[in-house]
């Protein structure tokens, strides 16, 4: 394997060395000037092949499968569905669906505020400038990459099969989506901040905590409340499909309709739970206006 990777490697040298007469350029005083090498290629080559592989795993083994012609006729299911939904809808079933719908509300909330609250020290801790030589800011980055893998879906899941069913698994996967999203949003900001003040705060004497407190926190807060409003936004989206794997919320009900295949209900339930949604985001836009 080691003489593979040596082999292609020399092989990528000699290329850029060959490529290089192609991008020298010689001025009237008789200089040269070569222009950086350009991975444009590289890359799009490299891209055009993992699309190319996934395009024949996934798309191509679709249609030997099932054939072209499953696929055009199953388009008008879709449409079938919206009709139904339309012609069908039930608007005495809202009474049922207001229960499920604060209990998705609160999962989102809850989630978010416990997980942006977690988040902020462990930034500070994942923060190379902050930490300075430390290595503790790369094992937090390792072990933030691993916990983002995941998306809330699984985690419910996963804690469905340690604690049960019901509203507090999603709370807790919310909670370590929200954890891994901001702690990676925030400690990338921590990082580009000027370390100019805090420097100076903390040549007088000064703790970290302390200079941090008085010098970055008053260049990130804005940013970090406008980080927890949108991730709020995308909890509230994702915790209605909680209930796809017995974790509380709206999906629940939601889920059970369309296996019923009661199409009037579950046009009740997408509106209510868009008109949510709509709501939220605007509110959440203009406080992030007014933030930043």
């Amino acid at each position: 394997m080691k003489t593979l990777c040596s082999k292609i490697s020399n092989l990528f040298k000699n290329f850029i060395k060959r490529n290089e007469r192609y991008r020298t350029s010689v001025l009237d005083d008789g200089t040269n000037i070569t222009r950086p090498f350009s991975y444009a290629l590289i890359i799009f080559a490299v891209v055009a092949i993992i699309f190319v592989y996934f395009w024949n795993m996934i798309v191509t083994d679709f249609f030997d499968r099932f054939g072209f012609q499953f696929f055009v006729s199953s388009i008008p299911n879709f449409f079938t569905i919206i009709q139904k939904m339309v012609v069908q809808v039930n608007w005495s079933y809202f009474d049922k669906v207001v229960a499920p719908l604060v209990d998705t509300i609160k999962i989102s909330i809850i989630g978010t505020l416990l997980g942006a609250i977690f988040s902020l020290p462990v930034a500070i801790l994942a923060s190379q400038n902050i930490m300075g030589k430390s290595k503790i800011p790369n094992i937090i980055k390792f072990f933030l990459s691993i916990i983002r893998t995941f998306p809330t879906l699984v985690y419910a899941l996963i804690f469905s099969f340690i604690f049960g069913y019901g509203t507090f698994i999603g709370v807790l996967a919310t909670i370590i989506f929200t954890f891994s999203i901001i702690t990676k949003m925030m400690y990338e900001i921590i990082e580009t901040i000027d370390m100019g003040a805090f420097i100076a705060i903390e040549a007088t004497g000064a703790t970290k905590l302390q200079a941090f407190r008085a010098a970055v926190i008053p260049q990130i807060i804005g940013r970090f409340y406008s980080i927890i409003l949108y991730n709020f936004e995308i909890n509230l989206r994702a915790s209605a499909i909680l209930g796809f794997v017995n974790a509380g919320g709206i999906g629940i009900i939601m889920n059970d309709q369309m296996a019923l295949m009661k199409y009037g209900n579950v046009a009740v339930i997408v509106l209510a739970l868009l008109a949510v949604v709509i709501v939220v985001q605007n509110f959440s836009q203009y406080l992030r206006r007014r933030l930043t």
